[in-house]
């Protein structure tokens, strides 16, 4: 069971953490094909989040947006506003910086201020995009298919 847990070294030379992908996760009706547990300390909320780096933006999730929205945690003045087009179709919101943790299984987890958009008509998960996210870091992906792949990630 060991050899299902085992870290790339050659990808944590350059790194300073690391976690495993969660593949085919899946959360309400939805299926992330490669998720990534992800925490907003802001909120104290943790989840896995869709890793995707084809998406044009980040967006936070509907039990994210509840939990700031519930919590009354100030989110600040938007940074701009944003139409996003999705297989569910269009959803405008406002864009805000927010603290985002992306939990290490080993090293150190890393710490982002990330853009994302809040839609409260938005019913997916948390999307993890390029823009104002994944460009802010460096990260790597082995797939390892065989075993559990993982995501390796410093900040830039």
């Amino acid at each position: 069971m060991a050899d299902l847990y085992r870290v790339n070294h050659t990808l944590s030379q350059w790194s300073t953490g690391g976690a495993y992908l969660h593949f085919l996760h899946e959360i309400d009706n939805y299926k992330l094909i490669t998720g990534v547990e992800c925490e907003f300390p802001a909120i104290k909320a943790k989840q896995i989040a869709l890793l995707d780096t084809g998406a044009e933006l980040s967006m936070a999730g509907s039990q994210i947006y509840q939990a700031y929205s519930y919590e009354q945690v100030f989110l600040g003045t938007p940074v701009g506003t944003a139409t996003i087009n999705t297989r569910l179709g269009n959803f405008t919101g406002s864009l805000h910086r927010v603290e985002v943790s992306l939990k290490a299984d080993w090293g150190e987890e890393l710490i982002i201020d990330g853009t994302f958009l809040f839609c409260e008509a938005w019913t997916g998960p948390t999307v993890l995009g390029l823009h104002g996210f994944l460009e802010r870091i460096r990260f790597a992906i082995d797939p390892d298919y065989e075993n559990i792949g993982g995501i390796y990630f410093a900040a830039t």
